[in-house]
């Protein structure tokens, strides 16, 4: 019978993984740091609370999408399996935090350091569009950083994920408002997945130079928040946003984020194009637009290191069968359940809840 340790500790008596310390909690569930007795690596596990509840596409497509991905600036996917409270997802442990809190201590970047991380970013982006990933959840906060001196950008979370040839086309209202594109919140169908990540990239930018989010104003804080949400959401639709005074940029990265920042998606630059733009290209390390060309053929050439597709499939399908000996039989569950979006709104009712500016 599961006991209360088995849910401090679902990794109690696992053969290949140790817990050393709680990591974070969501909604979602909550990420362990483990160690891995076979590799002697540490690695981040995220648990999912098995049942009925646990039925959902977006589980599925997460795990399925990143176990495909194999690039130095994507969170690499190790494996997932069941305990019996818990489907877990084994994940690669990056220990520098997250852009937002990097972001936040600094109040800002500076333009040299915010075109680094951009640069990977973009570089990321490129390698998931090319072998047909879409992620919708661009984001600081799904931006992990490798490395103290001068940090690598790692992406994660690929709950909103969607494969542009295995999957439907793109049409929910999902993603992080503040980072969500106008064709999202406008509801508008069938949009292109890749333009919504290009957009989310540029609000990242914005964010990285100016401490705030382009759609939000000093003033809007005197707001009740019912009438600053409509506030911004209409800002969003129009593209209406301003560059701070108090944080000087160059011209040049003012003419990127105005071509990325625009609210038709047929006229907004692509991931391509913004590798070609004057104000990215500056101080870009020598061989690092060649960089997804060399990491594709190198996956193409080594064998499947992750589980395959079945695999994956069959063990989120046995993760909705709550087994008799869990201690959630009997409802004693620690955390909230999965808490996923669902598929024709961010919410139920349609709305949309913008996170605070910093």
């Amino acid at each position: 019978m599961a006991t209360h340790k088995n849910l401090e500790d679902p990794l109690a008596g696992h053969p290949r993984y140790k817990k050393i310390r709680n990591l974070n909690k969501g909604s979602y569930g909550f990420v362990q740091l483990a160690y891995d007795r076979t590799t002697g690596s540490e690695v981040a596990i995220k648990f999912l609370q098995r049942g009925e509840r646990l039925a959902s596409v977006y589980v599925e497509r997460e795990i399925v999408n990143h176990s495909s991905l194999l690039h130095p600036h994507i969170v690499q996917f190790k494996e997932a399996f069941l305990t019996p409270e818990y489907l877990a997802i084994a994940m690669e442990f990056v220990d520098g935090g997250d852009m937002f809190q990097y972001v936040k201590a600094k109040r800002g970047l500076q333009e040299v350091e915010a075109r680094w991380f951009f640069q990977q970013v973009m570089i990321a982006l490129d390698y998931l569009h090319r072998v047909g990933v879409v992620s919708r959840d661009i984001k600081l906060e799904n931006t992990l950083l490798d490395g103290n001196r001068r940090p690598l950008v790692k992406i994660c979370d690929f709950g909103y994920s969607k494969h542009t040839e295995k999957d439907s086309v793109p049409k929910s209202r999902v993603g992080t408002p503040g980072y969500t594109a106008p064709e999202i919140v406008t509801n508008r169908r069938n949009y292109d997945g890749k333009m919504v990540d290009v957009w989310s990239a540029g609000v990242m930018l914005y964010v990285m130079l100016f401490c705030t989010y382009p759609f939000e104003r000093p003033e809007d804080e005197r707001e009740t928040p019912t009438k600053k949400y409509q506030t911004v959401l209409q800002r969003v639709i129009r593209g209406d946003y301003v560059f701070p005074r108090n944080f000087p940029i160059s011209d040049e990265c003012k003419d990127l984020l105005s071509k990325i920042l625009v609210v038709d998606p047929e006229k907004r630059l692509t991931v391509q194009q913004v590798q070609q733009h004057p104000w990215y290209l500056k101080d870009l390390p020598s061989g690092l637009s060649k960089f997804n060309d060399d990491c594709l053929a190198k996956q193409r050439e080594m064998p499947e290191l992750a589980q395959n597709v079945e695999e994956v499939r069959k063990i989120v399908h046995d993760a909705m069968v709550l087994p008799s000996n869990s201690a959630f039989a009997n409802g004693n569950a620690l955390i909230d359940s999965y808490n996923e979006e669902p598929e024709d709104g961010m919410e139920e009712d349609g709305s949309l809840e913008f996170s605070p500016s910093y």
